[in-house]
């Protein structure tokens, strides 16, 4: 029959059952045992269309005659698996239009989707089941293969084009195959998007396990997904530019709109310091006038350095000439004072050249009287040699006789008995002694690791007896009973709130421990509304007051102490600033008393933590349960979530619904854990007691076992002391005798030692002999040297006489004619005086010549500098100067200038080069507003054109879907329409779908929480078959869309689902379901996949035939039809 799907065998094993949502009963007894109840309900007709009862060897309609539809470009005419996931073997030839897939569940339907789903080069996300590819290999293979035909693009394809995707279990791959060329999964990716099939489309290809994720879409995402399934290319495209082009725009508004900001602020400050300019240019003209003047000066300083020159050389050339004649004159005179000052000059160097002899000769006399002394002392000396060798003598011949004396009486005690002494017996009775100390030490060694043992465990006893007398008194303080509800809910953070406490010195501000410990509820009874709203990470957020101190608590408790149970925050913002939604006087007007701020104190930073992150400012507190007009007075006003004694209420608003985008989610308090009355755990008081008990005996037992270890040591240490004194004692008796033997044997070496220093001793008393005649030579020559030298002496004192009388004569003759030349120089001083002054003054006038040059060099050098450094202005200024300008008049110029600047502020020093910056910073700043401006009034015509082509087609295209979603809502007694959110930002414009199901509701948006499954369900398949007129999609896939409905509604639904898909120029469609209910409608053009599969099948597939076991099914049904008439 056509669509016929065999089975081989199979065992039914964890590894193939089908993924499908609940398991089938009929896996619990053999296929066998099922009966067809008829309860007498079915009709006399025949029980399958005509279509079923006619030969598969082709498509037909419900006269048997073949069908005229075909299969559109990219629609799938064939799939076979082969060990994939349930499957052995299997292969689907599907019809062109409605392709119904029914079956039990755990037979393989869902297969069938995830086969195409891969097939087609789609991700495992696509499907919501397993990750990994090799989970879709059926257990025991190595491989798994899907085929997929597709219908051909007669404008591209000659044949049907065929994919192939193979799976290898061992690598977790897969590859594809392209009418049977090895291509990568891109190439397969890029042929379904030429027929333009989209896996990953929700609203084409629905698999099972993501129809609630359909459901739960966002309207923006609702939006693209349904226009790439019906939209053409040129409309996604438009859609998706005019997107770009809008973010773009928004970016080049903002950034037009911050220049044009940015340049009125530059142009309003440039005006602004426009008169400030002005002064300062003016300033700036008046210090570059003064500064030329300032340069003018050395010009004027040189001219007058010039002229003072001149005036000096002249004077000097006047007093030369002038010293010159005084010297002609007064030279006669002078002659003769210069004779006689030569001859006195002469006498004086006779003189001199006398006294160096006579200093001569002195020397030399000195040094031979010096030479007799040393000579005296020498003799002395060595006198004082021969006496000491002499008392050397004498000496070594006492030690001769000490030495003889010696070595008599070595030979007398060699005469004598050697000493008794046995090494080997003492060294053995000291060794037993230090053996018996040793074992003494160990055994005392032992007692006292004995008694630190016990000393420890004493101590070890004594602090866990400290830390359960702590838990104990905790146990009746609130703050140990929080810390201990702390430790209770996350041992963690218990961990990580003791870590900061012994390490607050680490952080830069406040570390604030978790609510549960930090904060407390004002009044017990309010626990539950405080609990009700805050969830459990809320209680054990640990609070960071800077980031600094929020990063080294995340480095720390999850990165080197690994805790995972915790949870960090930070509070930056004072707790004034968060604001509730109106003040507490109004509370009581919708019977409301306070606010979750106002049951709590703790401190403002953590508070400000749950105001942040749990609103607490704005969770506002009743009381007493609200009546009903409290209840609509809370929904209508600002309030968006309140707490009562039964119920926590959430509310939603949609502004643009009005009253109907109002919705309230309840849910029922929870009773109080952490900030409710708790009564002193008394089993835990019980067991802490009686650990305390328990220690304090081990105490006690281990004193005792310690006080016996101490005195077994100190009985040891005693003995220990004893043995020590005797083992000394024998020690000093070995060390007496071993003394003597030594001394004993030693005897023979003592008697040869002495014997060599005998012989030594002799030989040094005839050394000292030979010393003293050595010596007594030495002074008899000295003796003759002293002669020689007294005779020199005494011929060298009789010419030092002669010279001294020469000495005294000519220094007689030079004070004779140093009398001659003073009284000369007498005569002629006043003449001498007169030439000397007009010498002085010559060179007192060439001095300063010299100095007027040298300054007016350097002023000429300073004004040649200064004139190749001049700018045009200041050269302009210096020829302006008139020829005959003082320097008097120069500084009468610069004051008058200096006068004008102290009149001008100075100001800013850079405001002119700032001035000049803005204003080429405006101009370019110009320049760029004018082209963006340009480029946006281009991009909004372009996006004015794109979207008069765009948004027409658009707006019709939406329309359609709501006129079928809005006609299919109400063939079920429902209301629906399809509406588009258009914001001005285009990336936000959302499609929302709006349904109502019962006539006393409002429309409703569609979502995940309003609606029930059955609801969700409904509104699904009807939206997605508004599509179906309108895909461009080649084909679509529903699987188990139908769960949760009532047969009604589902019956309703397959029949309007069996009309829109069968009809002509219509996708193919895919619809998966367990569930068959009786008499649903049927249409020609619809294929029903019959998918048989179990352990009772047989082997092969060719032995079961369905067309055979329907024909016995309907004679078997018409007998018992007869029989009961």
């Amino acid at each position: 029959m056509p669509g016929l799907v065999r089975g081989r065998k199979r065992t039914l094993t964890p590894d193939n059952a089908d993924e499908d949502d609940s398991s089938s009963p009929e896996y619990e007894e053999p296929l066998a045992s099922k009966r067809v109840k008829t309860n007498g309900h079915l009709s006399n007709g025949p029980v399958l269309p005509a279509s079923y009862r006619s030969d598969h060897s082709g498509t037909t309609n419900g006269n048997g005659t073949s069908s005229p539809l075909s299969h559109q470009p990219g629609s799938i005419v064939r799939v076979a698996l082969r060990d994939f996931v349930t499957y052995t073997s299997a292969e689907f030839h599907l019809g062109p239009s409605l392709n119904m897939i029914i079956g039990p569940n755990g037979t393989g339907k869902s297969t069938l989707v995830c086969a195409i789903c891969l097939g087609l080069g789609g991700h495992t996300s696509n499907l919501g089941r397993a990750k990994d590819y090799s989970e879709f290999v059926k257990h025991g293979a190595a491989e798994g293969s899907v085929e997929i035909e597709l219908a051909a693009d007669p404008a591209r394809h000659r044949a049907n084009p065929v994919i192939k995707m193979v799976i290898k279990k061992s690598n977790n791959k897969a590859s594809y195959y392209l009418n049977g060329r090895s291509v990568p999964r891109s190439h397969v990716v890029e042929e379904c998007k030429a027929f333009n099939i989209q896996v990953d489309n929700l609203c084409q290809f629905l698999p099972q396990d993501r129809v609630v994720e359909f459901a739960a879409l966002q309207p923006v995402d609702l939006l693209t997904e349904t226009l790439r399934a019906i939209a053409s290319p040129e409309i996604i495209t438009q859609h998706e530019e005019l997107k770009t082009h809008d973010a773009k725009l928004k970016h080049i508004v903002k950034e037009v709109a911050d220049l044009s900001s940015s340049l009125k602020g530059l142009e309003e400050k440039h005006n602004r310091q426009r008169p400030d300019v002005e002064r300062a240019q003016q300033r700036t003209q008046l210090l570059e006038k003064a500064h030329a003047l300032e340069l003018y000066r050395p010009t004027l300083q040189y001219g007058i350095a010039r002229q003072r020159f001149e005036d000096v050389r002249a004077r000097k050339v006047a007093a030369t000439q002038e010293y010159e004649q005084l010297k002609l004159e007064v030279e006669p005179a002078l002659r003769a004072v210069n004779e006689k000052q030569a001859y006195s000059k002469k006498v004086e160097e006779a003189v001199q050249q006398r006294a160096r002899v006579y200093k001569a000769a002195i020397e030399k006399t000195n040094r031979a009287s010096q030479k007799q002394t040393e000579l005296c002392e020498k003799i002395a000396a060595a006198t004082k040699e021969i006496e000491a060798e002499a008392d050397r003598e004498k000496g070594l011949k006492q030690e001769l006789a000490r030495l003889n004396a010696r070595v008599r009486d070595i030979e007398s005690k060699m005469r004598e008995n050697r000493p008794e002494f046995d090494a080997a017996d003492y060294n053995e009775r000291l060794r037993a002694f230090t053996r018996d100390m040793r074992d003494l030490e160990d055994r005392a060694g032992e007692a006292n690791s004995q008694q630190d043992s016990c000393k420890q465990q004493i101590a070890e006893r004594a602090s866990r007896m400290k830390d359960l007398e702590r838990d104990l008194q905790a146990l009746h303080s609130h703050a140990g009973q929080q810390e201990g509800k702390l430790r209770k809910a996350s041992m963690d953070t218990f961990k990580a709130w003791q870590w900061i406490q012994d390490n607050m010195d680490k952080f830069q501000g406040p570390v604030f421990g978790p609510p549960i410990i930090s904060c407390s509820v004002k009044d017990k009874r309010h626990a539950l509304f405080v609990e009700s709203v805050m969830t459990g990470s809320d209680f054990l957020s640990i609070t960071a007051t800077t980031p600094a101190d929020f990063k080294l608590l995340s480095d720390k408790l999850t990165g080197d102490m690994r805790l995972s149970d915790v949870y960090l925050r930070t509070s930056s913002i004072g707790l004034a600033r968060y604001k509730s939604p109106m003040p507490k006087e109004q509370l009581a007007e919708l019977g409301l008393d306070c606010y979750l701020l106002d049951l709590l104190e703790g401190p403002d930073a953590v508070l400000a933590m749950l105001c942040d992150n749990r609103n607490i400012q704005q969770t506002a507190v009743a009381f007493k349960n609200l009546s009903s007009e409290q209840y609509n007075a809370v929904t209508r006003s600002s309030i968006s979530s309140f707490v009562t004694p039964t119920e926590t209420f959430t509310i939603t608003r949609r502004r643009e619904y009005g009253d109907r985008g109002t919705s309230t989610r309840a849910r029922k308090v929870r009773q109080p854990q952490f900030f409710g009355d708790q009564q002193v755990d008394t089993g835990a008081e019980r067991e802490i007691n009686d650990q305390i008990r328990e220690l304090k005996g081990d105490i006690e037992e281990l004193k005792k076992v310690g006080s016996e270890h101490q005195e077994t040591s100190r009985n040891l240490g005693q003995r220990h002391k004893e043995i020590e004194a005797a083992k000394n004692e024998l020690q000093e008796e070995k060390d007496s005798r071993q003394k003597a033997l030594q001394i004993y044997n030693s005897l023979p070496t003592q008697l040869q030692t002495a014997g060599e220093k005998l012989d030594a001793t002799r030989s040094k008393i005839q050394g000292t002999f030979d010393t003293r005649q050595e010596i007594q030579a030495r002074i008899n020559e000295d003796n003759k040297e002293k002669g020689r030298n007294a005779v020199m002496y005494a011929t060298s004192g009789h010419a030092l006489v002669k010279m001294y009388t020469d000495v005294i004569k000519a220094e007689i003759q030079q004070i004779e004619a140093n009398s001659e030349v003073e009284n000369l120089q007498a005569r002629n001083a006043e003449v001498r005086k007169l030439l000397e002054e007009r010498q002085r003054e010559v060179q007192d006038l060439r001095e300063k010549q010299a100095q007027a040059r040298q300054e007016a060099a350097a002023l000429l050098n300073r004004v040649n500098e200064i004139q190749a450094d001049l700018s045009d202005g200041e050269r302009e200024i210096h020829h302006q100067q008139p020829n005959d300008l003082s320097l008097e008049d120069l500084e009468g110029q610069i004051v008058a200038l200096q006068a004008q600047l102290e009149m001008i502020h100075e100001g800013n020093p850079h405001i002119v080069r700032e001035f000049e910056e803005r204003e080429r910073m405006i101009e370019k700043k110009r320049e760029n507003y004018n082209r963006i401006a340009g480029q946006l009034e281009s991009l909004k015509q372009q996006m004015q054109e794109i979207r008069e082509q765009w948004e027409g087609p658009f707006d019709a295209l939406i329309r359609q879907v709501s006129e079928a979603f809005g006609d299919n809502m109400s063939r079920i007694n429902c209301a629906g329409h399809v509406e588009v959110e258009k914001k001005d930002d285009l990336a936000e414009w959302a499609l929302d779908i709006m349904v109502k199901f019962r006539e006393n509701e409002q429309l409703s948006q569609l979502d995940s929480h309003r609606q029930s499954g059955g609801e969700r369900a409904v509104s699904t398949i009807f939206y997605l078959m508004a599509l179906q007129s309108l895909a461009r999609a080649p084909f679509r896939v529903v699987d188990e869309i139908n769960q949760g409905m009532d047969p009604r509604n589902e019956r309703l639904i397959h029949s309007r689902m069996v009309s829109v898909a069968c009809a002509e120029n219509t996708s193919q469609y895919f619809l998966i379901t367990p569930k068959l209910l009786p008499n649903l409608q049927y249409h020609p053009n619809m294929k029903v996949q019959c998918i048989a599969s179990g352990e009772y099948l047989p082997g092969d597939g060719e032995q079961l035939h369905f067309r055979a076991l329907a024909t016995k099914a309907l004679e078997a049904h018409r007998r018992r039809t007869l029989g009961r008439v």
